[in-house]
């Protein structure tokens, strides 16, 4: 069986698979992330070049190429000369291919990655730091944006919760702009403040919120997070009244690489009150 596997050249087509399987690989996990491909196209792939693994062995077996092309090796004699690369030749592809997959594999592993990690100094923001160019979503980056920009999220909430005025407003970039439900829109640090201190001193406020989507634009520098709140507060009456709806935040990377909120929005999913007029007829 050993000495059949080697006329037919098997083991030759299983290891020359092999190293380019490998080189492909390589090349595809560092030009994908570069056109934001997802991580699933790359599993795909891999699947794929595993399954051409078993069909790449069952031809090898099965068929030879001959100077008259290719045949069926149940049609050759077994005496007869199957014609295959030489040993130098064959070895010298092996080693070229092997070398420029190993180099790549190599860059992936030392070339500096762009590190996110939470920043320790200021509420609400997280720092990116690298020599690397734009961020990518993949799995070498320990903490996609995505995964960030929830947290950021959901400690911002956490934050109006407390009814923390100043760690609520950290959240916002310096020209930030704010459009609340049925007032006008708030465009200045001041009339920001306002609104949320308005917000935070109502009487028997319970407020949360949840984020449901989060999409990362292509330069990596913007994304927006849309997701629902709910809210309990008292009414004029003293008696509690609840609120559902939804939001939608727009988030820009910063000059420091902080995420800050460049545009904040929301309104109830709840009808509201009749207009008098509409009361009285």
């Amino acid at each position: 069986m050993f000495s059949e596997l080697r006329r037919r050249n098997v083991f030759r087509v299983a290891l020359t698979y092999a190293v380019v399987a490998w080189l492909l690989i390589e090349i595809a996990s560092v030009f994908l992330p570069m056109v934001d491909a997802p991580q699933a196209i790359i599993t795909a792939f891999v699947l794929l070049l595993a399954l051409g693994f078993a069909l790449a062995l069952f031809i090898s077996w099965s068929f030879e190429m001959t100077p008259e092309g290719l045949k069926r090796t149940q049609d050759l004699s077994p005496d007869q000369v199957i014609p295959y690369w030489s040993r130098r030749k064959f070895a010298t592809f092996i080693i070229g291919v092997a070398v420029i997959a190993f180099g790549l594999s190599a860059y992936q592993l030392l070339v500096p990655k762009r590190a996110v990690t939470y920043s320790q100094t200021e509420p609400g923001s997280i720092s990116a730091q690298s020599t690397a160019g734009s961020l990518s979503e993949n799995a070498s980056n320990p903490q996609p944006v995505e995964r960030i920009l929830r947290d950021l999220d959901t400690q911002w909430s956490e934050a109006a919760a407390t009814k923390d005025l100043d760690g609520t407003l950290a959240y916002y970039s310096e020209d930030a702009i704010v459009l609340p439900p049925n007032a006008t829109r708030a465009a200045t640090k001041e009339t920001i403040r306002k609104v949320w201190k308005d917000i935070l001193a109502t009487s028997g406020l319970v407020i949360t919120w949840k984020s449901a989507k989060v999409k990362l634009g292509k330069s990596g520098e913007m994304a927006w997070v849309s997701g629902t709140y709910e809210l309990t507060m008292n009414d004029p009456s003293g008696k509690p009244a609840n609120d559902r709806g939804k939001y939608l935040e727009v988030w820009e990377k910063q000059s420091d690489g902080n995420w800050k909120c460049a545009a904040d929005m929301w309104n109830s999913d709840l009808a509201g009150p009749a207009p008098a007029a509409a009361e009285q007829k």
